[in-house]
């Protein structure tokens, strides 16, 4: 099934601090392009029906959650932000409800360890 950005529902995690300090860094058209771009590079995953497995080194399967959601950690780069100037996602998607919740957001040259991935998905 392919999904589509407009098929489902997308949240920022009001837990996800990281993503205030990306807004404020990018300001709001760069923020809002990174948005629909990050939307649409997921439905490509998501339209592949393995939430299981890694893309490449862009999308890692962490575990689910207690209600369901697939936890993921995506790599990101950030235009004109270099090797060092990207961002790790973490993502929760609920498949059958279509619904993808950004858990966090942390820069690439503070790479989360497992421990701070599973608390920032962990209760969602």
């Amino acid at each position: 099934m392919k999904y589509n950005p407009e098929d489902g529902r997308w949240v920022v995690s009001s837990n996800a601090r990281g993503i205030k300090d990306i807004h404020d860094e990018l300001g709001n058209p760069k923020y809002e392009n990174q948005k629909k771009a990050i939307k649409t590079f997921l439905c490509g995953y998501f339209s592949t029906g393995e939430c299981r497995t890694k893309q490449g080194q862009s999308i890692s399967p962490l575990g689910a959650t207690s209600k369901g959601g697939k936890a993921l950690k995506v790599r990101w780069a950030l235009p004109g932000g270099g090797k060092s100037g990207g961002l790790r996602l973490i993502v929760v998607a609920y498949c059958t409800e279509k619904k993808v919740v950004i858990a966090e957001a942390f820069r690439r040259k503070d790479d989360p360890s497992d421990e701070e991935c599973e608390v920032a998905y962990r209760d969602l």
